[in-house]
């Protein structure tokens, strides 16, 4: 078995050589706390996650999915998914880990949801001594057109840096934004940004894939210790083995 903690997993450098389009795309994301990623995957990859959660969602008749990675094969290329990873990177720096993956499948005539963080950490506007805000992405790719029938992601930009925990229900803001993305989109949020899915009042499922990353040196929600991390964390590339908690001790 490979040495899980060995030295090869770590990157070499703290922060990747950025492009202008990432820069720009990345002072956008500090700024307002969410990104729009275009062509993020293609169709094919959109109809074969389709087809994954469509089973899984038969098989277990739950909304929510926990440790999506363990479902299904067909779910593994999002773990290190080039046109998002490189933004994650862009932002959080080289050396992070998957915090989640999960997935949902919203029914129809489901209500709509409360403004929620998905990090439960107070804000500071001095940030902290290594600057680790944000610390978590969370990675949305929604498998159905959103819609005002289906329920658009709401947001809140800026409210990452708000001193405050969001308010309780789902009280308009005046600045809220409205998400319409599409499948072979994806949205990148500030794990600290106000947001929340609007009700499901169509006759149709909504169903999204969720990855959420974060720096190395925070805890995961997940454990990885299913059959199928486990034999990623064993003989994945050393960025997979990083993003599965690779690195145990710092």
């Amino acid at each position: 078995m490979a040495e899980k903690n060995s030295a090869s997993v770590v990157p070499q450098h703290m922060n990747p050589a950025l492009g202008p389009e990432l820069e720009r795309e990345v002072a956008l994301f500090m700024k307002w706390g969410y990104l729009l990623v275009e062509e993020a995957i293609d169709q094919d990859q959109v109809e074969t996650l389709r087809q994954a959660l469509d089973e899984v969602f038969a098989s277990k008749k739950e909304q929510f999915i926990h440790a999506l990675l363990e479902e299904d094969e067909r779910f593994e290329f999002l773990l290190d998914h080039p046109p998002v990873l490189q933004r994650v990177k862009a932002i959080l720096g080289n050396c992070i880990q998957l915090h989640s993956a999960t997935a949902r499948v919203t029914e129809p005539g489901t209500p709509d949801q409360d403004w929620h963080r998905d990090g439960p950490w107070p804000m500071d506007p001095e940030g902290t001594p290594y600057g680790s805000m944000p610390g978590q992405i969370n990675c949305l790719y929604f498998l159905d057109e959103l819609t005002m029938r289906n329920g658009p992601t709401a947001v809140v930009p800026g409210s990452q840096r708000a001193l405050f925990r969001p308010p309780a229900g789902h009280p308009q803001f005046p600045d809220e934004q409205l998400i319409f993305a599409r499948p072979g989109q994806a949205v990148l949020i500030d794990g600290w940004i106000f947001h929340r899915g609007l009700a499901n009042q169509s006759e149709q499922r909504r169903r999204g894939c969720y990855m959420c990353y974060q720096n190395a040196w925070m805890k995961s929600r997940e454990s990885f210790d299913g059959p199928r991390t486990r034999n990623l964390q064993e003989n994945g590339t050393p960025e997979q083995k990083l993003l599965l908690g690779g690195v145990t001790s710092w």
